[in-house]
């Protein structure tokens, strides 16, 4: 076959059968990309976390009312530890999706298509089983206090268990939204690396590609993500609690 007169094990590397298919017929193929592969592809993983980490923050200081910096910081590390386990599950997925399914896209293509699916059907999803979860198991997102009664008392002495048990039940929603993703995926694969190519092998340059499936769009998703997450794990009857108290006291 043609496939072994130039080398390839076309049953072992599907990605590698295309290429060869693509020079056969003339026609330039991009770089394969790698969405961490040397000290590059390192430093685009802490450019990203610097850049989710700000957007938190501005999120923050431009809010009215203003939670405290302490409660913020109990806020955000649920979409910290919840964004930490998903990249993760990103990256991974991405790796064995290149390796293993008999598609010709690049890691950089899959890990595209996660992001794209996670910040949006995602985070509907999150919210939905955010708020089953409050009505089964009987607590109030971001209220760390002994009561749901009032948004103020405990954010001085906030409960870190109560934290610590949002934490763990944000990381189970994110999971298994993560779940649903991935079937998702596997159930359309052919219609995802259609997309996923076509929006992304564009950027012929390997390096370009990874900037732009890394930092590119994770920030201008994740933008929108945050924000949005950020608006429903946070305590929803703070902002009115704290209208109460400033009109009593005019």
């Amino acid at each position: 076959m043609q496939f072994e007169r130039l080398g390839v094990d076309s049953s072992d590397d599907p990605a590698a059968m295309a290429q060869v298919v693509a020079l056969q017929s003339g026609a330039s193929t991009p770089e394969s990309c790698q969405v961490l592969g040397d000290g590059f592809g390192v430093f685009v993983q802490f450019a990203l976390a610097t850049i989710v980490m700000s957007t938190l923050f501005t999120k923050w200081y431009f809010e009215d009312p203003r939670r405290q910096l302490k409660t913020f910081a109990l806020d955000s590390s649920k979409q910290v530890v919840g964004a930490g386990a998903i990249h993760i599950m990103n990256m991974g997925c991405a790796v064995l999706f290149a390796k293993h399914m008999e598609h010709p896209a690049d890691e950089c293509s899959w890990y595209w298509v996660n992001i794209m699916i996670d910040t949006t059907v995602g985070v509907l999803f999150c919210y939905a089983f955010l708020k089953l979860t409050e009505y089964f198991l009987g607590y109030d997102t971001g209220h760390y206090g002994k009561t749901g009664g009032t948004g103020i008392d405990w954010e001085h002495d906030p409960d870190y268990w109560k934290w610590a048990g949002q934490i763990v039940v944000w990381c189970f929603i994110v999971s298994t939204m993560k779940l649903f993703v991935v079937l998702a995926m596997m159930a359309a694969a052919d219609f995802w690396v259609k997309l996923s190519m076509a929006c992304t092998h564009w950027i012929a340059n390997q390096r370009l590609r990874l900037i732009f499936v890394m930092i590119v769009t994770p920030t201008v998703m994740n933008i929108f993500q945050f924000c949005v997450q950020d608006s429903f794990l946070k305590y929803q009857m703070l902002k009115k609690s704290k209208a109460k108290d400033d009109k009593g006291e005019v």
